[in-house]
């Protein structure tokens, strides 16, 4: 069976990065036309492109929304939304190994290497196993994730939409959508509940910190535990990868947590008891990391706040994950790379190791892409628009970064910038080097010439 599958695969000799672009597409292409359908809105129609916008951020696990979908769609709509996100968060390609998988079929060299470079995993070697642990750890979390919202959401009124309604939070949550069918004002409702704003951000975490990094961690403890050693033991033993994943992601969350606490306290804030300002202020900056679900009221925000979340967006989450961003790995090389040139050192290192320096230019195009695609969208956006530049550029980075937060705008988009934004989204999930690499052309093969070396002021 895999065989003629093969066979008739429109995308057999085609680029890996464009088999990935392209399978985004098709999946946001099929999500708006479903959403366009009778069966899937209630009484108000919708036109294409809000339909187009919001398959585009389920399937991106965004969350900007030009529409509220608890009041928008039916259940069978938002059962449409509820697969857009699960298979956005994990990748089309994913959802088609599996299916190759479970049908006893062997994954061959090229779909290894397009898997490889759709999940961020530094090798192929074990991609099958690798696959269905992915699965089975996704399906754990957001089964957990249910179980312990449904004890916050049951009200014994409907308890079958109670039940639907905690798992569309719970797989939004862990997939970094930020969406959810609870009504306009996402969790602000729930913005003093303990187990929602702890369990919806452990959720955010665990889909951002990317699935590598979930299985190192869990080894370690194993290992850990097996040999009774202690936490510096576990710490030392982790991949260089995974040290940078959880000390970025620490420092960025409990900086905008400090940063949101100080600046909202007599904003946003000011009704709460410090307990749940503390609480507030964790839950926002997590849901920073690319999540889209929001607590405060984010039309009153300070500009300075603004222009935080702006930044923490702008990096989001880690590689190999539901987030989207520069990612934090890229922020580590980045800062590093700045700290060996102010140093006048001749190599970037950090835990005795050397990073090669394709790495680090890699790094510098992803931020240079990310800071174009920033500006020119924005810059095109206020042609389009009669908004504050602090709230279009909230707009745009959210968009690119995938994150799903709003000042407000949102609703009020024109057709032009709503585009716009639904182009970024998708560039923010598929990846800006991905985009650019699809539409190169093929090179000769590099003939060894080169020119003799210059030099350039700079600064």
């Amino acid at each position: 069976m895999k065989e003629r599958f093969m066979k008739r695969n429109p995308f057999k000799k085609t680029r890996p990065e464009i088999t990935l672009a392209f399978s985004f597409l098709i999946v946001i292409l099929v999500g708006s036309f479903l959403l366009t359908l009778d069966i899937s809105n209630n009484n108000q129609d919708i036109n294409y492109i809000d339909a187009l916008f919001t398959a585009t951020t389920s399937t991106c696990v965004t969350g900007l929304v030009t529409v509220v979908p608890a009041d928008q769609f039916t259940i069978f709509g938002q059962i449409v939304v509820l697969l857009l996100i699960q298979i956005g968060g994990l990748g089309l390609m994913t959802f088609v190994s599996v299916l190759l998988l479970f049908m006893h079929a062997k994954l061959d060299f090229r779909e290894k290497m397009l898997l490889k470079d759709a999940l961020s995993k530094e090798d192929f070697h074990g991609v099958g196993s690798y696959i269905k642990a992915i699965v089975r750890y996704t399906f754990f979390f957001e089964f957990l994730g249910f179980i312990l919202i449904f004890t916050q959401l049951y009200r014994g009124d409907n308890i079958l939409l109670e039940l639907f309604q905690s798992l569309f939070l719970s797989v939004s949550a862990f997939c970094n959508a930020g969406i959810d069918i609870l009504g306009p004002n996402s969790l602000v409702d729930y913005q003093t509940n303990l187990v929602i704003n702890l369990v919806v951000p452990f959720l955010i975490i665990m889909g951002g910190l990317g699935f590598a990094v979930w299985f190192d961690v869990a080894h370690n403890l194993r290992v850990m535990h097996n040999l009774k050693k202690n936490i510096k033991y576990f710490f030392e033993k982790l991949r260089i990868n995974t040290k940078v994943v959880l000390i970025v992601t620490f420092f960025l969350i409990t900086f905008g947590a400090v940063m949101i606490l100080i600046l909202e306290y007599h904003n946003s804030l000011s009704h709460l008891g410090l307990f749940d300002k503390i609480l507030a202020s964790f839950f926002n900056s997590v849901t920073l990391r690319t999540a889209g679900f929001f607590t405060i009221d984010f039309t009153i925000l300070h500009d300075a706040t603004k222009l935080v979340m702006i930044a923490l967006m702008f990096i989001g989450g880690s590689p190999g994950g539901t987030a989207g961003g520069i990612k934090t790995t890229t922020l580590f090389l980045l800062i590093y790379s700045a700290l060996t040139i102010i140093n006048d050192r001749n190599t970037v290192s950090f835990f005795k190791r050397e990073v090669h320096y394709s790495y680090i230019i890699k790094a510098f195009v992803v931020f240079l892409l990310y800071i174009s695609l920033t500006l020119v969208s924005s810059f095109f956006i206020s042609i389009f628009e009669n908004q504050e530049f602090i709230d279009i550029l909230f707009e745009v980075v959210s968009a690119l970064a995938t994150v799903g937060l709003t000042t407000g705008i949102t609703t009020s988009l024109c057709t032009a910038s709503k585009i716009i934004i639904i182009l970024l989204m998708f560039i923010g999930r598929v990846g800006p080097i991905t985009i650019a690499l699809s539409l190169r052309r093929r090179v000769k093969a590099d003939t060894g010439v080169r020119y003799p070396a210059t030099d350039i002021v700079v600064g």
